[in-house]
């Protein structure tokens, strides 16, 4: 199976977005684009890749600041889990109390649920319901190839901020715990902010998991 998965760090607050492609079929998704929508415009030309959808792990302002523009230049569906939907609808609001500007993206979005089967070309991508640091938070789990893209449930020696509206900080936990460290020890771990990591030493290192 043949893919490509590309980060670009974007943004004031250095979010990570990934594009994910399917090499045979030349199909694309952006996860996350919280911002320098030109430059992933680029990107996604500069290989002749075919978008088919925007995929969010959350909807916290920093990893959606540039769907509007995206959609203002393809015409493709935003997948979200319902319970994020507030957030998104207060993305432009939640985005000026840290002074910075972002364009309101459209509240229309496909439901992603736990457990849910996502198709990009040959790949297969699990969603996994992993709340805590937002409401709807979802990772997206590529068994094939032995990686997660975890969004802002786990980092690298850390875990997503809880102190925001709609956290809770025990129930980000459980989350990691069951959803996150049950994956195989060697899966890979690509973070919504910060380097990547592995399974295997947050479950050994992380002090917030101990």
């Amino acid at each position: 199976m043949s893919f490509t998965l590309r980060s670009f760090t974007v943004g004031p607050l250095m979010e990570n977005c990934y594009l994910l492609a399917d090499s045979k079929s030349k199909t694309a998704v952006l996860i996350d684009p919280g911002d320098e929508a030109s430059r992933l415009i680029a990107a996604l030309e500069q290989e002749s890749l075919k978008l088919k959808a925007i995929w969010l792990t959350h909807a916290h302002f920093d990893h959606v600041g540039a769907v509007a523009d995206i959609l203002d230049r393809f015409d493709v569906p935003v997948f979200l889990h319902p319970e994020d939907g507030p957030l998104l609808a207060r993305a432009a609001q939640s985005a000026a109390v840290w002074g910075i500007g972002i364009r309101q993206p459209p509240g229309q979005t496909q439901a992603l649920a736990d457990g849910q089967i996502l198709q990009l070309g040959g790949l297969e991508v699990k969603c996994l319901f992993t709340p805590g640091h937002a409401p709807g938070h979802i990772a997206f789990y590529l068994p094939s190839a032995n990686l997660v893209i975890a969004g802002d449930a786990l980092f690298y020696g850390s875990i997503g901020r809880t102190d925001l509206p709609g956290a809770d900080h025990q129930q980000l936990i459980d989350s990691i715990k069951t959803k996150l460290l049950t994956l195989p020890e060697k899966t890979i771990v690509y973070p919504g902010h910060g380097p990547k990591t592995e399974i295997g030493f947050e479950a050994k290192n992380n002090p917030f998991l101990s």
